[in-house]
Parts: C-alpha cells; structure tokens; sequence
C-alpha cells in the first residue's frame, strides 16, 4: 500500500495544548476564569509595601551639587533689581462705557409695532432732519433721502420699511437713537403707515 500524499489528507493539524485556563477560548455559559487574590494582613502587608516602596524610590538619584554657577551675568537684563510697587505708575483706568439707554433692537420694536411701516411722509422728513451727517475722508454724507412727493406712492411697504431702518441704524452709528427714539414715541398712532395702507 502506498503512502498517502499529505497535502491531500484531510487530518486535522495537531493543535496546541493550552498552558492554563486563561488560554482556552471562552465558550457561552462558561465560568469566567479569574486571578486568585490572596489577601494578607498584619506586619508583613507593611513589610512588603516598604519593599515596593525602597525599590520605586531607589530608581532616582540623589541630587547632586550643579557642574557650574548658576548665577547669570550681571549684564544679563532679565535679572535687574526689582524696583518697589510704590516706584510703578498705574496705568490710567480706561472709562468705562455707560450701557445705551436705547438699542437697535429695540428702537426696531418700536418702528414695528402694530405693523408699523415707517412714519408717513411729513413726519419721516421732520425725524430726517434729527439725523446728522456722517464726517468722511472726502467730507460729510448725509443720510439718505426718504421717499417723497411721486417716489412716495411708488415705493412698496417693504422698500419703505428698509429705508426707515437705514435711518435708524444711521441714529445708532451717529449717537442720536435716543432723540429718534424719543421722537418715534410720541408719534400718534395714526402718523404712522401700517401694511396695507396707501
């Protein structure tokens, strides 16, 4: 009888037998293996502990005296003399700004209410004239214009509105929203124009 090639055997390759429990493979329902914990009480816990500790604490040198003066030159700025608190000048206190009594924010909620679109056109020109130029490198810019006369009942709701907030971010940059807020307040109700009205 011939010997059989062993390429083609179909016998299983031998496996290794494992060193311990902790080398098999875990299998479900098995008992996890775990360590077996010895505990110990009394003077040779303490006895044990100063050993790990002696040999964590021979790991470091001793200090050793330094190979060179370590003073700096005398030239060397970053070692001057301290000069005492008293010899320092304060710097002066920057002032503080006081909170605006008014914001954009709120001068909008005022302009809005009720679906405000702006104020109709004789009082638009009288906030107009509240709102001062704007210095520039090439001179003074003054404000924009609101629509008037023709351009009045050509501009819809919406470009009047735009426009309306253009002044009043114009107030704010220029330091007059409480003049125009002030302004804005004490405009009844009916010098306003509402969405949906000519």
């Amino acid at each position: 009888m011939a010997n059989p090639d062993p390429k083609n055997s179909k016998t299983p390759p031998p496996t290794r037998k494992p060193d311990s429990e902790f080398d098999l493979p875990y299998a479900l329902g098995d008992k996890i293996p775990a360590a077996e914990a010895i505990e110990r009480s009394g003077e040779s816990v303490w006895a044990l502990w100063s050993e790990v500790n002696q040999q964590h604490e021979n790991r470091f040198a001793d200090t050793a005296p330094a190979t060179r003066d370590q003073r700096p030159p005398s030239e060397d700025q970053a070692w001057a003399k301290t000069q005492p608190a008293s010899a320092l000048k304060a710097p002066p206190r920057k002032r503080v700004a006081e909170p605006q009594l008014f914001t954009l924010d709120g001068a909008m909620l005022v302009a809005r209410r009720n679906n405000r679109v702006c104020p109709r056109a004789e009082r638009w020109q009288e906030l107009h004239g509240l709102l001062p130029a704007r210095k520039t490198p090439r001179g003074e810019q003054k404000p924009p214009v609101p629509p008037l006369g023709a351009a009045w009942s050509k501009t819809a709701p919406l470009t009047k509105r735009l426009l309306f907030r253009e002044h009043i971010e114009w107030a704010e940059a220029q330091g007059v929203l409480e003049n125009v807020m002030a302004f804005m307040q004490t405009m009844p109700e009916t010098d306003w124009l509402h969405m949906g009205e000519d």
